[in-house]
């Protein structure tokens, strides 16, 4: 409906502008719905905008625009000047009542748009190091990436989903050092203290399961490994062996959640095809790397680790990071942030125009130091957009729940999917902004109550679908087509027209929430649907002429079946974007008013 209203305001200007009333205007004319109904559908400050260049005060070039109304289809109920010179509209009614068939039409369609004109997208998300299940922050993040890419396919984007395997470094190498010791314990050795990190780096008993697979795998030559002094070549054996096994526990817990991936990236294939060594070289040529002698640290945390030696570095405040960044280490390896540079410029290289990095909160710190090597590799600032997600503070019993007895040290993902379902866990994890902090109460989502946020994501779709099972009963069906002239007549209540005009903003919802990067925005839009549709649909308890089915009324029946039909549609799209199932039925909590 926005459209409507900005070819009118675009079409009133311009006939003023060949008329001579008003100066020519280079900027965007913009059109937004008024944050208070009473003040129209739709508002234009395009009179303020005009004011100066014009040498008229905002409302005498208002009321001129006004004057010169162009509404060649005759959309126009009403139009006001408003404060120092908002031009305010009102549609008919029949122009709201016209996009219900447009929703039936579209169907799970509805809410899709071309905005992102088939541009490849790389949305990376979780990413975690494969040496244990997920824990609940994995999950939020999982879930955030997941939804932002529905959204973006919704919007016209080709999106390809990746989990970047971290299988290179210390921490996996560690993880080969703790099967060893795991596997020793299957075969009779006494495990060391679970308070010594070195001597087993996870202490978590979810690594047994891997040893008693390994013995029984690997055999013979497996056990003659654990028995003898660890080498390197045995650490490797094991980490391989390790984090093959708990790759599939990561894939099992993501799917739990119904999260799957387009693709998974190993690290270790960027030291394998020496993509390191190539991104260094292309930074090179680009004169974006030089070698040079870093200032001392400010924080006196890392000062004794300082050493003022020439290295590689690469020019990141030229691209807007705080300093410029090592990729070499003193014994020549290479660090964790050059390994990055040559994953991003690996995306780049597949033919991504955008990428979209979900990383944690803890990352905070490095995310202008990528975007920096990206915006270098690429000439354009902006390419890369990273979304950092808070923590998760679980509650249940109204204390906080800190310990899974399998994973040792944390709540592992699996444990909460299990405890509140997987519907339940993907809506809490998106009740807030990404990057607000997040309490997750296990009791509270457990709940048949409207105090279950929850609950009431999911009850407008099954209270649609409740409707159009007691119409049935009613023998009143939907009618087989739209019958513009019955919906004028019959849904006049403000209350109808108001949740038209919501479930019609949907469209434009869902690209907002694309751009913005900000799935939250989906679930409160479908939250305060469902609240509206369950304050109207209560109403018909007091005031009969509301309700949605009567008997004595048929054609009024079956035009208020049309809205409930696109109602439907709106929440079951929604739902789909957020990951989230939208049931035919759901017990009623006893708060909860029915129709009789």
């Amino acid at each position: 409906m926005k459209d409507i209203a900005e070819r009118i305001v675009i079409a009133t200007y311009q006939n003023a502008v060949d008329q001579g009333l008003l100066p020519a205007f280079e900027g965007p004319i913009v059109v937004e719905a008024p944050k208070q109904a009473s003040h129209g559908d739709w508002s234009s400050n395009l009179a303020m905008l005009l004011a100066k260049k014009a040498g008229k005060p905002p409302r005498q070039i208002a009321q001129l625009l006004l004057d010169n109304l162009v509404d060649a289809d005759g959309v126009i109920e009403k139009a006001e000047i408003a404060g120092p010179g908002f031009l305010n509209f009102f549609l008919k009614p029949r122009v709201w009542l016209e996009g219900l068939g447009h929703v039936l039409d579209e169907g799970e369609r509805f809410g899709q748009s071309t905005i992102g004109q088939g541009r490849k997208v790389m949305v990376e998300y979780v990413s975690a190091n494969p040496t244990g299940p997920m824990h609940v922050g994995h999950g939020r993040g999982a879930v955030v990436g997941d939804a932002i890419a529905a959204l973006l396919t919704a919007s016209g984007h080709e999106v390809t989903r990746e989990y970047y395997i971290n299988d290179a470094g210390g921490q996996v190498k560690a993880l080969g050092k703790a099967l060893y010791v795991r596997v020793r314990e299957q075969l009779g050795h006494p495990l060391p203290s679970l308070d010594d990190p070195d001597a087993l780096p996870y202490p978590g008993t979810y690594l047994i399961d891997v040893a008693k697979a390994f013995v029984v795998e690997c055999g013979q030559a497996g056990k003659a490994m654990a028995e003898a002094p660890l080498t390197p070549e045995a650490q490797t054996a094991f980490t391989d062996f390790a984090m093959a096994k708990l790759l599939e526990v990561i894939k099992g817990d993501l799917a739990a959640l119904n999260i799957h991936f387009d693709s998974w990236f190993s690290e270790r294939t960027l030291h394998a095809n020496h993509a390191i060594e190539g991104a260094i070289a292309k930074l090179t040529e680009m004169g974006h790397m030089f070698k040079g002698v870093l200032p001392p640290p400010k924080d006196q945390a890392h000062a004794e680790d300082y050493e003022p030696r020439e290295q590689l570095l690469f020019q990141a405040t030229k691209f807007g990071d705080d300093q410029d960044r090592p990729l070499q280490k003193s014994d020549g390896s290479y660090t964790y942030f050059a390994a990055d540079i040559a994953y991003h410029k690996d995306k780049l290289d597949r033919g991504f125009k955008e990428l979209i990095d979900v990383w944690g909160a803890d990352h905070g710190g490095y995310v202008k130091r990528v975007q920096a090597a990206v915006a270098a590799l690429t000439g354009v600032s902006g390419a890369l957009d990273v979304v950092l997600v808070q923590m998760v503070n679980l509650i249940k019993d109204g204390k906080p729940y800190k310990m899974s007895k399998r994973a040792g040290t944390f709540v592992t993902l699996r444990d909460v999917v299990e405890e509140a379902g997987a519907d339940a866990t993907r809506v809490m994890f998106l009740m807030k902004r990404a990057d607000a902090q997040l309490e997750f109460d296990l009791d509270l989502v457990k709940r048949q109550t409207m105090e279950n946020p929850v609950f009431y994501v999911q009850y407008g779709h099954a209270r649609c679908a409740n409707i159009f099972k007691k119409a049935a009963e009613a023998g009143i069906d939907l009618p087989a087509s739209i019958d513009l002239d019955l919906l004028e007549r019959s849904l006049v209540h403000p209350d109808e027209l108001s949740l038209v005009k919501n479930l019609l903003f949907f469209p434009k919802l869902v690209e907002e929430a694309a751009r913005a990067r900000e799935p939250h925005r989906v679930l409160f839009y479908v939250r305060e649907l469902s609240a509206q549709f369950q304050a109207f649909y209560t109403r018909g308890k007091k005031e009969p002429a509301l309700r949605v089915i009567r008997a004595d009324a048929v054609e009024l029946t079956q035009a208020r079946l049309v809205l409930v039909a696109a109602l439907k549609t709106v929440f079951a799209n929604a739902l789909h974007l957020l990951g989230v199932s939208a049931p035919d039925w759901m017990e009623a909590p006893p708060s909860t008013e029915t129709e009789e």
